[in-house]
């Protein structure tokens, strides 16, 4: 275990003082603090290498875009996807609404489809589902967690035959309680094998391991800065069969393949979703 001076050291902001006391930092589920070694990993690229990426061919920007893919790589290996299923985005929330957006309007989802949530979800897993449901004229159901706690068994007894979609945490923010989403995901094949699943890997992808082949989901989200990384970058995982169907849920540069009066056509997975400058800073 190490001391709290090696801990300090990792972490500097460890090192100061509030109100002549030291600091002490239980916030995690909320951003975790960002070691020296991440910063000064940003702050390379930021100094030595930063330059727009996918667009240019002079050394600094082959330079970025090989950090960025190099990232891509990196994530797509830490959850064991394809590397084109990653998808970078501002974070968990932006992930989770753009798969919601997309999903809806590409008439993935019909207007007799059941999509299913819980109670206890996050807002950034709840609000998106909500209004898309309104905008699309979709159907919504909500699974009544009582005292906050997630039941299985329970949670089962709602997935029907018009279920379509359903969207869950994998770890709550607010109680803790750890959902076994690879049990949950099972077992709703089981009931019906075409339902779509999505999860909220916000508080899970940085305690736990994450693989999303045996896990089977069919989207995973979650952000940066819940682990160790800076703010304003996330990941939206997706299974190829899925992303290719989906209408983008952004629009602009490079994610378009050929752009004319006569209409648009999207660049190749996983770019069609990574509509402008992207966060390489972030991503690196």
């Amino acid at each position: 275990m190490l001391s709290s001076k090696e801990y300090e050291e990792i972490f500097p902001a460890l090192k100061r003082k509030i109100n002549g006391h030291k600091l002490i930092y239980l916030d995690n589920a909320a951003t975790t603090l960002r070691p020296k070694e991440v910063m000064d990993a940003v702050n390379e690229y930021s100094l030595n290498h930063h330059a727009n990426v996918h667009r240019s061919t002079h050394t600094l920007a082959a330079e970025a875009t090989k950090y960025y893919e190099d990232a891509r790589s990196k994530v797509a290996n830490f959850i064991n996807s394809e590397t084109e299923e990653v998808i970078f985005t501002k974070g968990a929330t932006e992930s989770l609404n753009l798969v919601a957006y997309s999903i809806a309007n590409s008439n993935i989802l019909r207007s007799d489809d059941e999509i299913l949530i819980s109670t206890i979800e996050h807002h950034a897993n709840f609000v998106p589902w909500q209004q898309i449901a309104k905008i699309f004229n979709l159907k919504i159901k909500y699974y009544p967690a009582k005292s906050g706690i997630f039941d299985l068994s329970d949670f089962l007894k709602h997935i029907t035959n018009k279920t379509r979609l359903v969207s869950i945490t994998a770890l709550s923010n607010v109680t803790g309680q750890l959902i076994p989403v690879n049990t949950l995901i099972k077992q709703i094949r089981n009931i019906r094998q075409d339902v779509i699943i999505v999860v909220d890997g916000a508080q899970a992808v940085p305690h736990l391991p994450i693989d999303v082949k045996k896990m089977d989901c069919d989207f995973i989200a979650f952000s940066g800065h819940k682990m160790l990384g800076p703010t304003g970058i996330g990941v939206l995982y997706g299974k190829r069969k899925y992303l290719n169907e989906m209408t983008p849920f952004l629009f602009g540069g490079e994610m378009i393949d050929k752009v004319s009066t006569d209409g648009t056509t999207f660049n190749v997975l996983p770019y069609k979703f990574e509509a402008g400058t992207p966060n390489v800073d972030g991503a690196v």
